[in-house]
């Protein structure tokens, strides 16, 4: 029960649910989808359309158990408790599958300290379901290996265990856990009998999440990530080989939680930023690891051997080759970031430095390979910070760091590198008086541990900030312009990418600019945060590529100097109101307000665009026969009417109104009800994404819904006065619960007959 504190080590404050965390994917994606969903389940409703983001976008199926309790109390101080807790589930289950593989309670406690206290750990909490799957992946792991050994009911615990990390919808990581139980139940249970058991269990615990894998299975053709992503897109954000120095010099590209401040590896990674922040796991627990390799058994040590050593090399990205290999195959160009493979040598580190441990105690010679160990990478950190200190021209000018910031660099550097020799030359003293025997072995080890323990807390601490709840509620003068109207009208924002304003506030410098810039992103609405206000929003920046369709608008769009070109595109997705960092100037512009956000020069700008387009209406004349990205452009083209015309790609139903109404009378995600009339046949046509499973009842009669414009919606209808009901029905909906339904019932009758196979192992 020690762990449970100790995972929280790097921020006891989050023991209790009282902040919120706000960093990175956590406030840019994750905490708006799901207040959405806790939102939705309070009103009875399950959600599987998103009407906020994109003119309307997928919502993933959401069945994770903790996720679910979120819709008690929807709020942010809420879900960012229930994500802490996760740490210590981390710990315990990695001190569960030690003990399970041999090693005694003292050495499983270093082994899940390790594992929750290191950077990938840290790292996975902003990107939320990550650590949900990092904490389950042991217990994936060692109850497939006990599946295969034991058979009967520990197939059923190691299917529900599967299934329950599945739900979280990381797969990437559920499925290294998933190789390396198969790969201990063969060492467990060598034999076919132990192989099928492993993979009966894998089987069932797939069909106890088919509702969840069904549901994203079925949206998925329709997606941006189901089309494949382009390799640059794919292999981007592998683990540069330098950036595997991280593992020892935690800051040695700056401060990652802070990169507006301190910061200066963006030349290091793709994306400017590392997608996991941190892989620090320090010179203590790295040399226990090399001295519990050889403490394992010889087939556990080849398989985390060869497991982790597969997981680095696919992390590599396009230095390693391999994740170049691997993107060819089918479907896995709907996967991006290979530096997601880091979770099995991340395990293996944890696994094997608890069997350093437990070795260090029982054997004095052992200590000589821990000074070793130690030493070197003291000796490898301290050549690191020499090479920076020196600040050869070539690496300065490399890197991309101004010269002037250089020194900064330096200094942050050359502290962590202290540290590390400091470390180091603990564990030659530690090793130099167990030698002596002035000190016996397992007093040595418990003060090795508390050194490890103590750097970890060091490394780790600041990675994951927090604030006040308050810090999501969004400014009284924003709430004032009630953006969320029931009108149907969406608003538009530049956000803060393409910002003139806000690059000149980075240019400023000074503390907080990280905290202050993410502040500004939420109250300006930039992409998923406006979830959080219930305001409908266009296209924008995609976080997810679960959405309908590519991108239309470039980065050059956002330009506040760009207004002339972006307002045909702003009317065609229904906007009559737009929200700049910026000052926008344009007869068509008519400013609502100017409210300031805190930091002097910074203010939010509220326009009203003028003659929007209707969000629905009544088209009495179609452009027919046209491909889907002729249909996509003929709204823009000279002559075409925005409120009675429509494109569509093939054929359609002739129509002999000339004039007509619509109005959208019932609002709910997913269903959406509308008042019609017209005096002859037409369509009604919905400025909202079209998708393969909306569907229309006319009069409570069935009506297709075509794809209108090459993507909004349209109902053929009758004329006269009706009513129209969409709703959405998500592809997979029926396989999911027909897989779940069948698997539940297996999962039963394997219970109640597993007594009758207990002897057979």
């Amino acid at each position: 029960m020690l762990l449970v504190p100790v995972s929280l080590l790097c921020n006891l404050g989050a023991l209790l649910p009282l902040r919120t965390y706000y960093f990175r994917d956590f406030s840019a994606t994750f905490y708006p989808l799901r207040l959405f969903l806790a939102r939705e389940l309070r009103e009875g409703r399950f959600p599987s359309w998103n009407p906020y983001v994109f003119e309307g976008a997928f919502q993933l199926p959401v069945l994770y158990p903790a996720d679910l309790v979120h819709s008690l109390w929807p709020s942010p101080v809420l879900l960012s408790w229930l994500l802490t807790l996760h740490l210590p589930l981390a710990a315990l289950a990695a001190y569960w599958l030690c003990r399970e593989l041999g090693v005694s309670r003292e050495g499983a406690f270093v082994g899940g300290a390790t594992y929750a206290l290191g950077g990938l750990a840290l790292s996975s909490l902003n990107l939320y379901v990550f650590l949900q799957a990092l904490a389950l992946a042991p217990l994936v792991a060692g109850l497939l290996r006990r599946a295969a050994r034991d058979g009967g009911r520990a197939v059923a615990v190691a299917a529900v265990a599967l299934a329950v990390a599945l739900s979280t919808l990381a797969v990437e990581f559920v499925g290294q856990a998933i190789l390396l139980g198969i790969a201990l139940g063969l060492i467990a249970r060598p034999s076919w009998r132990g192989l099928t058991r492993s993979l009966g269990a894998l089987a069932l615990g797939v069909g106890l999440a088919g509702l969840p894998l069904a549901l994203t299975l079925g949206l998925l053709p329709e997606t941006v990530r189901g089309a494949g992503f382009a390799p640059d897109v794919a292999l981007g954000n592998a683990v540069h080989p330098a950036v595997l120095l991280q593992t020892v010099l935690p800051r040695l590209f700056g401060l990652p939680q802070a990169p507006a401040e301190a910061w200066w590896g963006g030349r290091f990674f793709s994306k400017g930023l590392p997608y996991f922040l941190s892989l620090y796991l320090g010179p203590v627990a790295l040399a226990l690891a090399a001295v519990g390799l050889g403490a394992m058994a010889r087939a556990q040590r080849l398989v985390l051997l060869a497991l982790g050593g597969a997981g680095l090399w696919y992390a590599l990205g396009e230095a390693g080759g391999l994740a170049t290999v691997v993107a060819r195959l089918p479907l896995a160009s709907s996967f991006r970031f290979p530096g997601k493979a880091m979770l099995l040598p991340y395990l293996a580190v944890a696994v094997a430095a608890a069997f350093g441990s437990e070795r260090l105690r029982r054997d004095r010679r052992a200590w000589r390979r821990l000074a070793a160990v130690a030493g070197s990478l003291a000796a490898l950190a301290l050549a690191v910070a020499l090479l920076v200190g020196t600040a050869p021209p070539g690496l300065v000018a490399w890197t991309g760091v101004a010269p002037g910031f250089w020194p900064h660099v330096v200094r942050v550097v050359s502290g962590d590198a202290g540290v590390v020799v400091t470390l180091g030359a603990a564990s030659a003293v530690l090793a130099l008086v167990v030698q002596r025997e002035r000190l016996g072995p397992g007093a040595a080890t418990a003060a090795l541990i508390a050194l490890a323990l103590a750097d970890l807390t060091r490394a780790g601490a600041g990675v994951n900030p927090q604030a006040p709840g308050s810090f999501f509620t969004p400014l009284p003068e924003m709430e004032r312009l009630e953006l969320a109207t029931p009108d149907g009208e969406r608003v538009f924002s530049y956000g803060l990418q393409q910002s003139p304003s806000f690059r000149e506030f980075l240019g400023r410098g000074g503390p907080g600019l990280t905290l202050v810039g993410t502040y500004l992103n939420r109250q300006i609405l930039a992409p998923y945060t406006n979830v959080l206000d219930q305001v409908e929003t266009p296209e924008a920046t995609d976080l997810t590529s679960f959405v309908p369709r590519d991108r239309e608008l470039e980065p050059s769009d956002y330009d506040p100097a760009a207004v002339p070109r972006l307002l045909p595109w702003l009317r065609n997705a229904a906007v009559s109101r737009v929200v700049s960092l910026d000052p926008l100037s344009h007869p068509d512009l008519s400013l609502m307000a100017v409210v300031p956000v805190g930091p002097p020069g910074l203010a939010i700008h509220a326009y009203r665009l003028a003659d929007p387009w209707p969000r629905a209406y009544v088209a009495c004349r179609v452009v027919a026969g046209v491909s889907r990205e002729e249909a996509l452009f003929a709204p823009y083209r000279e002559g075409f009417e925005p409120a009675g015309e429509v494109a569509l790609e093939g054929g359609g139903v002739a129509t002999t109104c000339r004039s007509g109404r619509a109005r959208r009378t019932a609002f709910v995600p997913g269903q959406e009800r509308y008042e019609v009339e017209s005096d002859g046949a037409g369509y009604l046509v919905t400025r909202d994404s079209y998708a393969r499973g909306w569907r229309a009842r006319v009069d409570g009669h069935e009506a297709p819904v075509l794809r209108a414009n090459g993507k909004h919606r349209a109902v053929p209808l009758p004329g006269g006065a009706r009513e129209v009901r969409l709703s959405y029905h998500p592809p997979g909906l029926r396989v999911g619960l027909v897989a779940t339904g069948l698997s539940l019932l297996s999962l039963l009758a394997l219970w109640i007959q597993a007594p009758s196979s207990k002897g057979d192992r």
